[in-house]
């Protein structure tokens, strides 16, 4: 949105909610949760894992700059007796984009870029679909969800697949926009993609050599990384899981070195908290400044005022307003600013959550994805140190999953009822057969392969079977788990040929956009 005076009050409002005291340095991580608002943590995440068939967690907690907390729960692979522990690594996902916001804030704090510079500035050859969007976006504007894109869109390019970070990059000016530059919210991936990639250009370095330089090795965070690649050999690294096809099962490690500062970062209980002292000192650690204080505030300082959901609001009553930061989110919780972000990806959820004026932090990983457990824990934590009425936000949070599930389910039984029966398709299967292209993509091959007819698209290794639904759409049937199902769409042209096809890849995961393929 647009600034306005309701918005420029809640800034400051919010922004004055920040200030925090620095307490006497001291880092104990516990075995156990034994300070007292965490008794019966231990058991109450035992029982919250297995409600939600999670096989295991990590949960780090920071109360006036001792870490309190720094444990692993259950197993590291399901079915297996492996503990998950404090140096257990997991995927944080777009928890990376805070640390991508920091990093930023560093360099704009040592004069190497402005968060007004325009982007074109700094960067001549980036591009946008939008010209105006192109010619006006800002340094801040990336990390705060208003260069125009809709949430996810064009993630595809980046999810899994072959292309490099600087083709991802190169293509973005093929994403078509949702809104005009600067006036909504579209939670962008692909932006932070382009803050990552401004680091080497202003300070040389690349953005993972400077997170390694300026923040993992100041802050002791031994274990964490930036890419899959560096979890090849190591004995202590989470399995990802998903449900996303009812059972619980193993997925692979995705790869996003492509999309690294938007959401790379693997780490542990014990490094994040180290990571939270950090964000809740204001830029210190054991006692040197890493960074102003006033980068890290400027990092809560609400850029994009977001609708607090129906759905969010009937969880939490107490949140009237919301907005995104620059890689944080923040809102009022219980009369208090809430400064958090949540990651994931195949596999694996997470949340970060800090209480500033409380001096209160916690971050829980876990290795399996699309599921509330994350908030769930955070907020017990919350409230147990806050000191207000206890909940049962494990079992709340369950009970909506449930219900939401249950609405998907009556949607794909609607969508099932629409199926036409007693069609045919238009053409012979070899019609349908051949290679389409896609600006944004890249291609889509259609083949007979035996009496199976399948897709393949060229920047993925995935398969899909195609089987017919009705008319000219076919379902496709992916060899990935999480890409699940696609309807895809074929179209004949003037001259009666099949000429296009169309689908999306799990819209609620990966990508909204559709992409259309035309033949060659």
């Amino acid at each position: 949105m647009r600034g306005t005076r309701a918005s420029q009050r809640l800034s400051r409002a919010l922004a004055s909610a920040i200030s925090i005291a620095l307490a006497s340095l001291a880092f104990a991580p516990r075995s156990s949760a034994q300070d007292a608002p965490l008794q019966g943590f231990d058991a109450y995440v035992a029982e919250a894992l297995k409600a939600w068939q999670v096989p295991g967690c990590a949960v780090a907690v920071v109360k006036d700059d001792r870490v309190v907390l720094a444990q692993g729960y259950g197993v590291r692979t399901a079915g297996k007796s492996d503990p998950v522990g404090p140096e257990t690594l997991f995927a944080i996902a777009s928890n990376s984009k805070a640390f991508t916001a920091t990093a930023i804030a560093m360099l704009v704090a040592e004069g190497k870029l402005g968060w007004n510079d325009l982007v074109t500035e700094r960067w001549p050859g980036f591009r946008m679909m939008d010209w105006e969007a192109t010619r006006r976006m800002k340094v801040i504007d990336l990390l705060c969800h208003r260069s125009g894109l809709g949430t996810w869109a064009g993630d595809l390019m980046w999810f899994g697949s072959k292309l490099t970070r600087a083709e991802v990059v190169e293509r973005i000016r093929y994403v078509p926009p949702a809104f005009d530059y600067g006036t909504g919210y579209g939670y962008s991936n692909l932006m932070f993609v382009v803050a990552g990639e401004l680091i080497p250009r202003v300070d040389g370095r690349s953005w993972e050599q400077f997170l390694l330089e300026r923040l993992f090795q100041p802050l002791g965070m031994t274990r964490t990384n930036t890419s899959v690649a560096s979890l090849a050999g190591d004995p202590d690294v989470a399995t990802p899981h998903t449900l996303v096809r009812g059972p619980l099962e193993q997925v692979p490690y995705l790869d996003v070195s492509n999309s690294g500062p938007a959401g790379a970062i693997n780490s542990c209980a014990k490094d994040l908290a180290s990571w939270l002292r950090f964000q809740l000192a204001e830029g210190r650690v054991d006692g040197q400044k890493l960074v102003p204080a006033s980068a890290i505030e400027m990092l809560r300082i609400p850029q994009n005022l977001r609708v607090v959901s129906p759905f969010a609001r009937s969880l939490n009553p107490s949140t009237h307003l919301a907005a995104y930061a620059l890689g944080f989110e923040v809102a009022d919780y219980q009369g208090r600013l809430k400064v958090e972000h949540t990651g994931g990806l195949n596999g694996m959820y997470s949340i970060v959550a800090l209480i500033p004026e409380a001096e209160l932090g916690v971050a829980v990983v876990t290795n399996l994805d699309e599921h509330d457990l994350t908030h769930a824990l955070a907020l017990h934590v919350i409230d147990a140190y806050l000191g207000v009425p206890a909940q049962d936000w494990s079992q709340r949070y369950l009970k909506a999953k449930r219900g939401q599930n249950a609405e998907r389910a009556a949607a794909a039984r609607r969508g099932v009822s629409k199926r036409v029966p007693n069609t045919r398709p238009s053409h012979e299967p070899k019609d349908y057969t051949g290679t389409f292209a896609n600006q944004l993509y890249g291609e889509a091959v259609v083949a007979i392969e035996g009496d199976k007819m399948t897709l393949r698209l060229s920047q993925h290794a995935n398969t899909g079977v195609l089987s017919h639904w009705h008319y000219d759409v076919f379902l496709a049937t992916w060899d990935d788990v999480v890409w699940h199902e696609s309807a895809v769409r074929f179209e004949t042209d003037i001259e009666g040929r099949i000429g296009a096809l169309s689908l999306k890849i799990r819209p609620e995961w990966i990508d909204p956009l559709e992409y259309r393929f035309e033949r060659n």
